[in-house]
């Protein structure tokens, strides 16, 4: 790594004076990734923007693609820029090649984005198979239970927002290639806090958000296709000017529609360039501090919050098994009103509500904010 924590903590300002436990709701800024999107409004605010430099900020956002790439070990041709990750799975269910009688199978945790878009082709015949969890776990056998000769794909959140599960993605990976399926990924809650690889996993298709872990803004982030299947897959509900080989032929009128051979093909029309400057400042944050480091930190500050919280009586979901475990742990709360405000009194943020809190560490954090979490709470 070699930054001390203080280094690291302080290119977060709401660090000064809050014990920040909520990033699987909203990343806070870090300092770098707040100047390289003000950068971009900066420029237009002072200088406006020209064709010179818009073309100029494209090829930054092209370029741009080998940083996002090089976090889940993919090709800089396979990543896609989207305005959210529920953007991307829709791109995902929209371009699998699914027909009448057709089952793809979806964990009942799943994100409500990742759950609707595949409800969304049941008027065309596609049936939604759900495995069940239990304790707020989906066993991979749940999952593999459910695979039949009209099986066409799984698609999973990595991390189960509802409960901070894990799911084991080489596994999963590793049936879907055995029975021919494709695997889409939502990694909006594990994108550059756990780590990811596309090709050990087998993955085909995955969405990401970025405001959460990355701490990036909202309204930015990346769709990856494999280039295993790319070639045969096309936009079924949208295309544009932006996703075609050549962006800057325009014939008029055009006479056919000539795709590029990328992932930018899904693309439509400007991205959000404040957001992938963001996002890219965000990959080589990543990627200097180690992706290892920042893991083995997140699970490191899960564990010693599930202790501290069990050993002062608090009942919690899981903890999970050491290979299923996030930065997402959910303790529950009986008087979540006064919980609540005793924790804002004490300026320790969490996501609380339904009688339970989720709590979210990330390697900025602290055992002394998680020390400031219990000791709020007795």
């Amino acid at each position: 790594m070699g930054l001390s924590l203080e280094s690291i903590r302080a290119g977060f300002p709401v660090l000064e004076h809050t014990a920040y436990l909520d990033t699987a709701t909203t990343g806070p800024f870090h300092r770098r990734i707040h100047a390289a999107a003000i950068r971009c409004f900066d420029q237009r605010l002072n200088g406006g923007l020209d064709m010179p430099g818009y073309k100029e900020w494209v090829r930054l956002t092209d370029e741009a693609r080998s940083d996002i790439a090089s976090v889940i070990n993919a090709r800089p041709e396979e990543i896609a820029y989207t305005k959210n990750a529920s953007e991307g799975m829709n791109i995902a269910a929209h371009i699998l090649p699914l027909t009448p009688g057709d089952n793809v199978i979806v964990p009942d945790l799943s994100f409500p984005s990742n759950s609707y878009v595949f409800m969304n082709l049941q008027k065309k015949g596609v049936e939604v198979k759900w495995a069940r969890s239990s304790g707020g776990v989906v066993p991979f056998d749940e999952i593999s239970r459910l695979v039949d000769g009209r099986t066409r794909a799984i698609s999973v959140c990595h991390v189960e927002f509802a409960s901070g599960f894990t799911h084991n993605l080489e596994m999963i990976g590793a049936l879907c290639r055995e029975k021919n399926i494709y695997f889409h990924v939502d990694c909006t809650q594990s994108i550059m806090a756990l780590r990811i690889d596309v090709r050990a996993a087998n993955i085909d298709m995955m969405s990401a958000a970025v405001y959460k872990w990355p701490c990036c803004p909202l309204g930015v982030g990346f769709f990856f296709c494999s280039e295993r299947i790319l070639e045969g897959l096309a936009p079924e509900s949208a295309v544009g000017w932006f996703g075609m080989t050549d962006r800057w032929d325009m014939p008029q009128p055009p006479s056919d529609i000539p795709l590029s051979k990328t992932a930018g093909r899904f693309e439509t029309g400007s991205p959000n360039f404040a957001g992938v400057f963001a996002m890219t400042e965000a990959a080589r944050i990543y990627e200097e501090l180690g992706p290892q480091f920042i893991e083995e930190r997140i699970l490191h500050l899960n564990a010693y919050l599930a202790d501290r919280l069990l050993s002062a009586g608090v009942e919690v979901v899981g903890p999970f098994e050491e290979g299923n475990r996030s930065g997402i742990l959910y303790a529950r709360f009986p008087n979540e009103a006064e919980t609540a405000e005793a924790l804002r009194k004490n300026k320790v943020q969490v996501n609380t509500g339904h009688g339970k809190a989720r709590i979210a560490t990330h390697y900025f954090n602290t055992e002394e904010d998680i020390d400031r979490l219990v000791e709020a709470l007795k």
